[in-house]
């Protein structure tokens, strides 16, 4: 017994509970007071105890002479239960003690492979809990180690509503993802999918609150804001939050994620505090070149086999010479030092690393034959894209650029576009040499000139090549087609663009090699046909459209081509409505000048008049009047006698071109050009000058965030490809390092500070209390208290007529102290 426990009592009694705050630390006093004790054949108790913060009352129903079987029908199995508790403010002392399981590292699981070494940690798991719930020892031996930590109010006093949540799962995170999955999916109905099992507490309250409203999905912004408030001391924080991450935009979780990422972890980090940042960082990013350099990111678990130690050496060999010139040069009457540098890392681990099968092709001829003449291929299948990495999988579900308006997402991209864009390059190379051959070929046949024996056979062979080049890029896309799906790949309207400028030039070609004879050529060719000149003309257009999308490959370029993108977005509604304006006006002239002469209206004279004079001795010769043949119903000369032309004259107003009143001679016309110049030309026009500028203010931000998207949509196709490696391929880190001017990343950090704060914020508010069905337990007959069944689980059950008073025992003024 506790000595600091006082039990009050009239004759002998036994309390049923002894201690009952267990979340008080240290020793403090407690009452216990005999309410009702009534013994025959069931002992009845009814124990009231006051403690430091509480006050409860305890009921037992036991019958010592009962055997277990029997036991298990008394109420609690003859154990005690709660009828009431209340509770004051909890003290400075309550802890809250956790406890989970970690592999220890010293243990030797050489020959196994990770299911196995799974499996064996939870069948180990499992021992430790039946040994933990016995209260015996834990054995120190074995291949797991349980850890415990107490988190004491004053440690949580500042996040305790994110505690609050976080607690809820902590209970879930003390086994691994075996027990998590079978226990808990018993009694939760998630709904999931065949090829979809939670793997972490973040997972699972993504499925489990799927569909619903923010509201009611608050404990999810609570887990991602207990996450990420720790990541700026450790990165490792985030690891279940890097794995969840696609689930929340596939859910549609998108003001979760826009608020994630936007939090301090991705700015300001304390990882580097106790080394030098400069340790970390490659020699190369800290040579006096790289003095501006703005952003860069790396790995530093770079370790490589010692297999390919031959290719090691070659490359040491082929580059060194070219590194100390560079720093020669460098060096070189330059006094700058370099610039300071600001280290950081993605807090988002294990983010690029895919589970997709790895195959080693190093048959280096196999290889380059695959690379040069087979299109690439797919590893993984359309509904496989689940064995892609979270980085892959969250730009597949992404709709907006919050994700891109972020440095740790840009160095992502940054360490991945290298890989992706040189794939993407010799892509482009391919489409080059189709359009040379494609170009080259239409122009010696609108020449059609005779040409020799050897610029036959070169012809000839530009046509074979422009067939091969055709077959690999219509192959190329029609793999995308089949791996994205028409929705997707037909979404995108630059796939568009890719299919029409392989698919036109061919038709034009086939067409036009009808007229194609090995003997002479084109020569053959009397007059070029209209139709394949347009056609051409068509080709070239959208060749040359193609070769600039190309060119987003290069980030210089691709901004203003995003730049250019993103305007016409924004005014395109306008420039619609714009349209929409002057198809009015051009059908009011329509209607008006269709047919002058039904009724007649007065068309204005143009007429010259002069006299020809001769130059020696300026007599005038004659006089001569020029005046003008002007047809009213000819579209030529009076474009608003048909309605197609009549759009494209009044759009030429823009330009001061109003052909209709220099022209005709009527007070109506005269009222509707006055009424389209100030409207379309002075209102409209400068409308559109005035937005185009507002809109050229975001282009820069949003061209760069669209850039970006563009990589990152890059970068995931390219993961699912096939590749064939010349040289040893790196493994993905598990975790990204960048660098870049700390100025920058304050920068970034400070103007988004107004959309920074708490995930939960504005829902934990607007979360609302609801009324639960409480479970029906055996002891409920047995209670003190009077339930209304309304609020039970058991909805057809009566209620009780009477409320059951409490025995008419006295408390007993004598007291005694356990000792």
């Amino acid at each position: 017994m506790d000595g600091n426990h006082t039990i009050y009592h009239d004759k002998e009694f036994n309390p049923i509970v002894i201690d009952k705050e267990p979340w008080v630390i240290d020793e403090y006093e407690r009452n216990s007071y005999c309410l009702y004790q009534k013994k025959g054949e069931r002992i009845q108790t009814l124990q009231l105890i006051v403690g430091r913060s509480t006050v409860q009352i305890w009921h037992q129903v036991c019958d010592d002479s009962k055997s277990k079987d029997e036991l298990s029908k008394l109420p609690n199995k003859g154990g005690p239960f709660l009828e009431y508790i209340w509770a004051n403010d909890i003290s400075d002392d309550f802890y809250l003690k956790v406890y989970w399981y970690e592999r220890v590292s010293n243990v030797d699981n050489k020959g196994k492979t990770e299911e196995e070494i799974i499996d064996m940690e939870d069948k180990e798991i499992e021992k430790m809990e039946r040994n933990r719930k016995a209260g015996e020892e834990m054995a120190k031996n074995g291949i797991m180690e349980m850890k415990e930590k107490i988190i004491q109010k004053k440690d949580i006093i500042e996040k305790a509503n994110a505690v609050r949540r976080a607690c809820r799962a902590l209970e879930h995170l003390n086994k691994r993802r075996s027990f998590l999955v079978t226990d808990l999916l018993k009694y939760i109905n998630l709904g999931l999918e065949d090829n979809e099992r939670p793997e972490n507490d973040m997972e699972l309250a993504i499925y489990r609150y799927k569909g619903r409203e923010l509201k009611d999905t608050v404990v999810v912004a609570y887990l991602l804001e207990y996450y990420s408030s720790h990541a700026t001391d450790y990165a490792g924080w985030m690891s279940t939050v890097s794995k969840a991450l696609p689930l929340l935009f596939k859910y549609n979780y998108d003001d979760y994620a826009r608020k994630l990422f936007r939090k301090e972890c991705f700015a300001n980090q304390d990882y580097f505090s106790t080394q030098d940042p400069y340790n970390i960082i490659p020699v190369e990013y800290q040579a006096k070149r790289n003095r501006n350099i703005k952003f860069r990111a790396f790995r530093i678990d770079k370790l490589q086999s010692d297999e390919y130690e031959w290719y090691n050496r070659i490359t040491r060999k082929l580059f060194d010479p070219f590194k100390k010139m560079r720093k020669l040069i460098e060096d070189f009457d330059n006094y700058l030092e370099k610039s300071p540098l600001a280290l950081r890392v993605v807090p988002l681990p294990e983010f690029t690393i895919s589970r997709t099968p790895q195959k080693n092709r190093f048959n280096i001829a196999s290889n380059i034959f695959l690379f040069l003449f087979i299109p690439r291929w797919y590893k993984i299948s359309r509904d496989e894209k689940n064995l892609l990495s979270s980085f892959s999988r969250v730009v597949r579900y992404e709709n907006n650029d919050d994700m891109y308006d972020n440095p740790a997402t840009e160095a992502v991209i940054d360490f991945r576009w290298q890989q992706a864009r040189n794939f993407f390059f010799f892509l482009f190379i391919r489409f080059l040499v189709f359009a040379f051959c494609f170009i080259f070929i239409s122009w010696e046949y609108l020449n059609h000139e005779v040409i020799s024996w050897k610029f036959r056979n070169f012809l000839f062979a530009l046509i074979l090549i422009f067939y091969y080049l055709a077959t690999y890029l219509l192959a190329t896309e029609v793999i995308q087609l089949c791996f994205h799906g028409p929705r997707k790949y037909f979404g995108d309207i630059f796939n568009s663009f890719d299919i029409c400028s392989i698919l036109l030039p061919m038709i034009v070609m086939s067409i036009m090699l009808r007229h194609f004879k090995f003997s002479d050529g084109f020569a053959s060719v009397e007059s070029v046909d209209m139709g394949l000149m347009v056609g051409t003309s068509f080709s070239i257009f959208i060749l040359w459209v193609e070769f600039v999308l190309y060119l987003r490959l290069i980030s210089k370029i691709a901004i203003y081509i995003y730049c250019v993108i993103y305007i016409i977005k924004n005014i395109f509604p306008f420039i619609l409505f714009m349209f929409i304006v002057i198809m009015g006006f051009a059908h009011t002239m329509f209607i008006l000048l269709k047919n002058p002469n039904d009724p007649k209206i007065k068309v204005k004279s143009d007429t010259l008049s002069g006299a020809v004079t001769n130059i020696i001795n300026n007599e005038t010769l004659f006089n001569i009047t020029l005046e003008s043949d002007y047809d009213v119903v000819d579209r030529n000369d009076n474009p608003f006698s048909s309605f197609s032309t009549a759009i494209t004259a009044a759009y030429f107003w823009l330009n001061g071109d109003m052909i209709q009143r220099d022209r005709f001679d009527f007070w109506v016309i005269d009222l509707f050009t006055l009424i389209a110049s100030i409207f379309i030309v002075t209102v409209l026009q400068n409308m559109l000058i005035a937005f185009m500028s507002g809109v050229y203010v975001k282009a820069e931000t949003k061209g760069r965030q669209a850039l970006l998207r563009f990589r990152a949509n890059q970068i995931a196709d390219y993961e699912a490809l096939e590749h064939f490696h010349f040289w040893p391929n790196e493994p993905e880190p598990k975790f990204i390092h960048y660098i870049g001017q700390s100025k920058n990343f304050q920068e970034w950090f400070q103007l988004r500070k107004d959309d920074q704060g708490e995930i939960y914020k504005d829902f934990d508010e607007k979360t609302t209390n609801t009324i639960q069905a409480f479970i029906d337990v055996d002891y409920d007959e047995s209670s003190i208290w009077n339930f209304d069944d309304n609020n039970s689980s058991n909805i057809k059950g009566k209620k009780k007529d009477s409320t059951t008073a409490l025995p008419k025992e006295t408390i007993p003024s004598n007291s005694s102290e356990n000792s």
